[in-house]
C-alpha cells in the first residue's frame, strides 16, 4: 500500500463514488447502541442492538463495513491500482471528517482494502472494502503488521488523516 499510498497521491485524477457509496456519504453517521459510531446506510434492522459494550470496537467493524465498485476504472490499467487506492482513501478521509463532531471519533479508525494481486483470475471482481471502527473496548487488532497482507494494500487512517481534507 506504501507505493499506492504515493501514486494516489501525485494522481491528478479526482476520485468519483459510485451511486452506492455517495449514498452512504449522504446518509452519514450514527450514534448506536452503547455509544457505537454507526454507519447510518449499514445499520438497520438485521443488526441486533444487543451486544456486550466490550465489544465495541468489534461491533463498530463488522456493521461499518462498505464494499466500493471499481468496476468503471478498468479502462486505464495503467493508472488502476492508484485510482482504486484513491477512491478507498478519498471515501475514508470523507466519512472520518464527517465523524469528527461525535463523541469518541478521535478514537475512530478507518481500514481501507485494496486487492492488489494482479495475477490472481478473480482481480477485476473485486472493489475497495473500507471499515469504520474505534479504539474502545475489545477491537480487531489483527492490523498491526499490514506488510505481512500479500493479496491486499490496506491502509489504516484516523482523525489526523483528514486534517486539511
Amino acid at each position: 500500500m506504501r507505493e499506492l499510498l504515493a501514486d494516489s497521491l501525485t494522481e491528478t485524477w479526482r476520485p468519483s463514488l459510485p451511486s452506492r457509496a455517495q449514498s452512504i456519504v449522504e446518509a452519514g453517521w450514527m450514534v448506536g447502541p452503547n455509544g457505537a459510531l454507526l454507519l447510518r446506510a449499514m445499520y438497520g434492522d438485521s443488526w441486533s442492538g444487543e451486544f456486550d459494550p466490550l465489544e465495541i470496537g468489534h461491533y463498530e467493524y463488522e456493521v461499518n463495513d462498505v464494499y466500493i465498485s471499481l468496476s468503471d476504472l478498468r479502462g486505464d490499467m495503467g493508472r488502476y491500482l492508484p485510482r482504486a487506492a484513491s477512491r478507498g482513501l478519498f471515501f475514508a478521509r470523507r466519512m472520518l471528517r464527517d465523524a469528527s463532531a461525535l463523541e469518541g471519533c478521535d478514537r475512530l479508525l478507518a481500514l481501507v482494502s485494496i486487492f492488489a494481486d494482479e495475477d490472481y483470475e478473480g482481480f477485476f471482481l473485486q472493489g475497495a472494502t473500507v471499515k469504520f471502527f474505534s479504539r474502545r473496548g475489545h477491537y480487531p487488532d489483527w492490523f498491526e503488521d499490514l506488510e505481512g497482507f500479500q493479496r491486499e494494500a490496506i491502509a489504516i487512517l484516523d482523525l489526523a488523516d483528514v486534517a486539511g481534507f
